[in-house]
This record gives C-alpha cells, sequence and structure tokens, in this order.
C-alpha cells in the first residue's frame, strides 16, 4: 500500500453512528436543561427530601413486643449543615435557571466549581455524620441498630450534585454584573480639592 493512501474501514464508521457529542436535554418550564442541570438539580431536590428521611434506626423486639426508632439528618450539626448547603444550592440553582433576569453579583468561582464544592461539600457532611453520629451497625437476637436509607441517598446526591458540576465546566458562564454596580451612584467619585 502506498503512503498517503486512506485506510478504509468500514466498522469504524458503524461503531460511532449512535454516538453524538451532545449530551441529552430535556424541556423544562421553557428551559432547556442539560445533563448537568438535572444532575444538579435531582441531587439537590433529593438531598433536601432526604434530610426528613431516617439516616439512623434502631429496632428491638422482646417477648413479642418490639419497638424501632429512627432519627432523621437534623438530629446531628453535620446533617443540619447538609441541610443548610441543600438550601443554598437550590437557591443559587433555582436563581440561575430558571430566573435568568435576576442579576447575581460576580462570583469568585464559577458556576460549575460552585456546584462541585456544595456537592462535596454534601457528601463529606453525609460522611462525618455516618462515622460520627451513628456509632455503628449492631445486630442480635432480638435488636438491630445502625445507619439507615436516608443517609446512603443523601450521600448519593452529594456525589450528583458534585457530578453535575464537573460536567458543567464546559458550559459558558452567565452574565454577571460586577460587585461595585450593586452599591452607590453610577457616577464618578469628585475629583480631589486642589490647594
Amino acid at each position: 500500500m502506498a503512503s498517503g493512501t486512506p485506510i478504509r474501514r468500514r466498522h469504524l464508521k458503524t461503531q460511532t453512528k449512535w454516538r453524538t457529542n451532545k449530551l441529552p436535554e430535556i424541556d423544562l418550564a421553557g428551559r432547556k436543561l442539560g445533563t448537568s442541570d438535572i444532575l444538579v438539580g435531582a441531587g439537590l431536590i433529593l438531598g433536601l427530601i432526604t434530610t426528613f428521611l431516617p439516616w439512623y434506626s434502631a429496632s428491638a423486639s422482646v417477648a413479642g413486643f418490639s419497638s424501632s426508632i429512627s432519627i432523621n439528618g437534623f438530629n446531628y450539626w453535620s446533617g443540619v449543615l447538609f441541610f443548610i448547603v441543600v438550601l443554598i444550592g437550590l437557591v443559587f440553582f433555582g436563581l440561575r435557571t430558571f430566573a435568568p433576569t435576576v442579576n447575581l453579583p460576580a462570583m469568585p468561582l464559577t458556576d460549575a466549581a460552585i456546584y462541585l464544592v456544595i456537592g462535596v461539600f454534601m457528601a463529606l457532611m453525609a460522611v462525618i455524620y455516618l462515622i460520627a453520629a451513628t456509632p455503628g451497625g449492631y445486630s442480635g437476637p432480638g435488636y438491630s441498630a445502625g445507619s439507615s436509607f436516608g443517609l446512603w441517598i443523601g450521600l448519593i446526591a452529594g456525589v450528583a450534585v458534585a457530578a453535575g458540576g464537573f460536567l458543567k465546566r464546559n458550559e459558558p458562564q452567565p452574565a454577571t454584573r460586577p460587585m461595585s454596580s450593586y452599591g452607590g451612584s453610577s457616577s464618578p467619585p469628585p475629583p480631589p480639592p486642589t490647594a
């Protein structure tokens, strides 16, 4: 075969037909949401719901009588911080996604980095709760205690938000106003007095 002659590979053509460079989008309330927005939004909503679910549960059964108790994320400081960060993330996501006319001040980080930090913080608070607030899993004849499904869902929600932030890094950043335009007048300061 002479150099410069293209090699024909039919098998590559058929393999790449189904692939596209564009990730799936959905249309929600007149806004097109990409995969990163879906991950961030779903993770934040799931994080909000999971704080009300059981993060630790225990049950016991003695002589035919049984009792169980469950504790949600609000019973330890890391669960409360988890909830606060989820609320901050939901407000930021809602303003950026569904209220484009609201001008937010310039942020020190891009939206992708902010969502990544929020997601990592959510996952970190869930892990701290798992290590510190749930002393471990115990079970024996007639009793069991340990972390519950709400904690694991919260951890998954944090990872989803972080993954959405990571995927968002190649998307364009929304326009923002500089911090100086939020306070005071738009006219320049007067000139200094001359002596």
